[in-house]
Order: structure tokens, then sequence, then C-alpha cells
């Protein structure tokens, strides 16, 4: 009975396969089994003749690895790394100078809460963001980094003293347009939103402040549709005047001092240019990505200004350069290459910050810098 089981099965595959239509499948290989040890119970003397096996498959191509930095981005990144760390140093008026166009001053022109709002930035409600992304260890892959630089590791939410904005460039009222279609007014003109979103966490008692998420408003002009045109973009569209308003209004509301600036973080990095910069950057020192406290970079390295002209470290240079009124000059000091301790293992860059101990300015728009070659003298151009 269980012979013809299975010969009426065969039968019923032989049509099957016969209606396939498949060109060159030999349906006479199936004959070539001993369909008597198909039925063969455990035990059993009876064996199974096999025909050759088929010929391997190519093997899958595998995903290219990250790439290092050709020439021309490391060079790009290098040059404005440099001429970011020049005018950290230099006087604000001779900064000022450098912008292009140049200005009077490298002040920023937006200072306040206020400048928010008019150019249709909102915070996302505090209440719709779940616990789970408040958690500096697991989220944010970052809280054995800061608890070695003995710094607090928690959110406000947990008794911590970090606290977490997530500001958008769109409208959150429930009655509120989708983002595609949400416009403001501003001078006149109207904009649309962009849906642009920065979070990030302001420390201000033990000065420290972590990005997280830097979606730009260029970049997420991009995803609506239709996409926003460049002079469509808000004109407070730079994480670091962002941050600078957070950070001043938090340092304000807590009277403590606004200068108390000791370091930057930028955490999960994902930005294909800053990864592919960093990447060089460790294998020059003939080093891998590695958990805190990772690979320190001098002002001296040639990585140093690599690292700092790169879209995710940029940023932190700016503030401190468009603050000066309030920070003095203050400067970057060192940078930490490090992997977040997630699953993922982005990289991470700690950026250490210190105040000059001369506030001596360069004269005449250019900046002395000794090397090992001798003294170098080099002008400096501050573009977006």
């Amino acid at each position: 009975m269980k012979l013809a089981i299975v010969f009426s099965l065969v039968a019923i595959v032989g049509l099957v396969l016969g209606d396939t239509g498949c060109p060159g499948y030999d349906l006479g290989r199936i004959s070539a089994f001993n369909i008597t040890g198909l039925c063969a119970q455990r035990g059993s003397d009876i064996t199974v003749a096999v025909g050759s096996p088929p010929p391997k498959p190519p093997r899958p191509s595998s995903r290219p690895g990250q790439q290092p930095a050709d020439d021309e981005l490391w060079n790009q990144c290098s040059n404005k790394g440099c001429t970011l760390n020049w005018g950290t140093h230099a006087d604000d008026a001779v900064v000022g100078s450098a912008f292009a166009p140049s200005r009077n001053t490298a002040k920023s022109p937006y200072q306040s809460g206020a400048d928010l709002a008019k150019w249709g930035w909102t915070v996302w409600p505090y209440e719709n963001i779940d616990d789970s992304f408040k958690d500096l260890y697991r989220t944010w892959g970052i809280g054995w980094a800061l608890d070695a630089l003995g710094l607090d590791t928690y959110t406000t939410d947990f008794g911590g003293l970090n606290a977490l904005f997530v500001i958008d460039h769109e409208n959150h009222h429930p009655n509120a347009m989708y983002v595609d279609f949400q416009k403001y007014q501003v001078d006149g003109k109207w904009y649309r939103a962009t849906g642009a979103s920065y979070s990030f966490t302001l420390n201000v008692a033990e000065g420290a402040i972590i990005a997280l998420n830097r979606k730009s408003p260029k970049y997420a002009a991009g995803e609506r549709s239709p996409t926003v045109p460049l002079d469509g973009l808000p004109g407070l569209n730079q994480f670091s005047d962002v941050a600078w308003i957070g950070w001043q209004t938090r340092a304000q509301v807590q009277n403590l001092p606004v200068n108390n600036l000791r370091y930057f973080f930028s955490v999960g990095i994902v930005n294909p240019a800053t990864k592919e910069v960093i990447l060089r950057a460790l294998q020059q020192k003939g080093l891998s990505l590695d958990e805190f406290p990772g690979c320190i970079f001098e002002p001296d390295d040639a990585e140093f200004s690599a690292i700092l002209g790169t879209p995710n470290v940029q940023g932190f240079a700016y503030l401190l350069i468009e603050h000066k009124e309030q920070l003095g000059n203050m400067f970057i000091s060192k940078l930490q290459v490090f992997y977040a301790e997630t699953t993922h293992h982005s990289p991470c860059v700690l950026v250490h910050v210190s105040r000059p101990i001369s506030t001596s300015a360069a004269e005449g728009g250019k900046a002395v810098r000794r090397d090992r070659e001798g003294d170098v003298v080099m002008t400096h151009e501050l573009r977006w």
C-alpha cells in the first residue's frame, strides 16, 4: 500500500514538473532513485541510490565593508577643520571677516527661544517620548563613557542631570496638517516645514552636550513632497544655534554659568562621510574602533583637523566660534573616538573643550601655526 502511494506521488510530481516548461530539467533523474528505499523503515538494510550532486552555485557577493575616506574627502575635511580650529582661537572681529560673505562679527544672529519659534521650530511633546529613548546606556550607548569621565549618566527623568530635548522643524499640534503641507511666515515670506529634527541632552552643571540625532533642514528638505528648495530653508537651521539656545536657556533657568562647557559628544554616528574619515584616521594610527576611551587625537595630529571638519563634529566648533561674547575664545583641545556600547557599535566622538590661558588674538585675519617644519602662515575663510 505504501509503495502504491509513493508511485502515485511520483506520478503527480512528474505531471507538475512536466507542466512547468523549465528548460533542461531532466525528469529521467527521478527514476534513478530506488523508490523502495524511500519507504524503508529505520534499521532496514535497503539503501537509497544517490546521483551526483549538482554543481555548487557561485558564492554570494559579500557586502562591501566600510571604506576609508579618499584623498578628496580627507583634504576637504582637513582644510575645514584647520580653519575651524583657527576660528576658535582668533578674535571675534577677525573671524567674522573670514566668513563668506564677510561680516563684522562671528556672533550668530539667533540667540533665543523666540528665534526658534519664529523659524518654525517646536519642541516634541515630552510626554510622547518613549522611556527607552531616555536611556543613556542602552539606547545612546554612552553611559559607561560618561561614568568613566565622572559625569552623570542619567536623564532628568531618572533623577539625573542630563535634560533631554527633541526639537523639530514642524508643528506638532494635534490639529496640524501633515508636515508636507505645513507653512509659516517670516518677514512677509512664506516657508515650508522641513521635518528636520535634533535630539540632544544638556548637562549644564557638569558642562556636557550630547548629540544623538541631527537631521538638518537641508537633509530633511529632500524628504518632503515636493522637496523644499534651498532658498526655502529656515534662516535658523544649524544644530549649533539650536543647541546654543537650549544651553543658554537651561543655564539661565538653573542660574548656572553659561561658559561651563567642558564636553561635546556626537554619538551613534551614521553619516557616511564622518565614518569614512574616522576609519582613515584610525587606520593611519594603526588602530581600529574600540570601546571607550578609544583613540585620542591631539591638535598636532593630522587626523585632528580631518575629524574636526566632518559633518558630525564641525557644528561644535561653530558653537564656540559664534558665541565668543559669552564663551570667550574657548577651543577644542583634543578629540576622542570610540564606539557606542550598543548592538551596532556606531562611532562616537568626544570633543574636549578648554579655556585659553592667554586671550591674544591673531592679527590681520591670519593665524600662525608652528609645526615640525617651521612657521606656517595660513589664511582662512569660513563657510557653512
